[in-house]
């Protein structure tokens, strides 16, 4: 009778884990570097007109650098070779053509097989229908693997830092942003803020200011404005004669979004030095403080002439995304 009470206990137990996958299931970290993308696709579609819009729509060459680089770093491979190490890759891309299926689908889905794991299943009925979809969504697909790997770079970020924070000033608000191992204040004042990290090669930094005078609107145009001015009045160039502007030859590219129940609007470019011989990418965004009425603006930079920008700008762009209002 014991005996067939442990069997029962230990039955029921197995029961209860198979039930419930969460108490059992363990998933690994995910592989690859950021900013990386695996395309499951045979060799016949990736050097057809699928594998082309992959690379046109999904990873194409970004706008806003001094050189060009592709919005990714895309590895294909064979769907009979993806398993093993493949499938905890960060960031996969699955195709798969069905006859059977009516129409084509674009499905999302998070930690499938990694932990934060972003997968990207495209199914199609033939190869031209699997072509199209992707063109059609290759925006949306492109949007949904850089703001994974931005939240990824945030998390990262944060537990960087721990509890350091640099922590800004403005009238009766303050506004706060991680500091992460490497990061120093460059200056701190009412309602401006500026931490760089900085290499033998490279530079990167953030910039948080608040307008003096409130509003009710920034678009384009206002962001443009603000961050030249201060761009101008507070990054100087090593010879103390030369200053920090946006570069004007190339044109800017500018979005209006929402985060978070706010509007952000968002200028990409290109920096360079009034007066000097130095250049590289840049972000700025802003957004209104509902309680103030005033205006936040975080610009961030790189500097890395001998080095590509792409990564070094998404991890400035992740850090610009930890300003928030401090508690009171």
């Amino acid at each position: 009778m014991r005996n067939t009470s442990i069997c029962l206990l230990l039955l029921t137990a197995f029961m209860i884990s198979c039930g419930d996958s969460s108490l059992t299931r363990t998933l690994p970290n995910v592989t690859g570097t950021t900013g990386e993308v695996l395309v499951v696709m045979d060799r016949y579609m990736w050097n057809g007109s699928p594998g082309q819009a992959v690379r046109e729509q999904v990873s194409p060459v970004l706008i806003g650098l001094p050189q060009e680089e592709p919005a990714f770093s895309v590895l294909p491979v064979n769907p009979e070779g993806f398993r093993d190490i493949y499938l905890a890759h960060r960031n996969v891309i699955q195709t798969m053509v069905d006859p059977g299926k009516p129409d084509s689908e674009v499905v999302y889905a998070r930690n499938t097989w990694a932990e934060t794991q972003l997968v990207i299943s495209v199914t199609a009925p033939d190869t031209t229908s699997l072509a199209q979809c992707i063109r059609d969504n290759g925006e949306a697909i492109r949007r949904s693997i850089n703001d994974t790997e931005r939240e990824r770079l945030t998390h990262w970020l944060t537990n960087s830092a721990g509890r350091e924070r640099s922590v800004m000033k403005a009238e009766e608000t303050q506004w706060e942003m991680v500091l992460p191992a490497g990061w120093k204040p460059d200056f701190n004042r009412e309602g401006i803020m500026m931490i760089s990290a900085e290499t033998p090669s490279t530079t990167q930094s953030v910039m948080v200011s608040v307008t003096d005078r409130t509003t009710t609107r920034i678009g384009c145009i206002e962001l443009a404005d603000l961050t030249q001015r201060r761009m101008s009045d507070e990054v100087k160039g090593p010879d103390g004669g030369s200053f920090m502007v946006i570069e004007q030859k190339i044109p800017v590219s500018c979005r209006s979004f929402r985060r978070n129940e706010t509007d952000y609007i968002e200028m990409r470019g290109l920096w360079t030095l009034e007066g000097g011989f130095m250049g590289g990418p840049f972000i700025s965004y802003a957004f209104i403080d509902s309680a103030t009425t005033r205006a936040v603006v975080v610009t961030g930079f790189v500097y890395a002439p001998r080095d590509e920008k792409r990564e070094l700008l998404r991890q400035v762009e992740a850090l610009m995304y930890t300003v928030k209002k401090r508690p009171e």
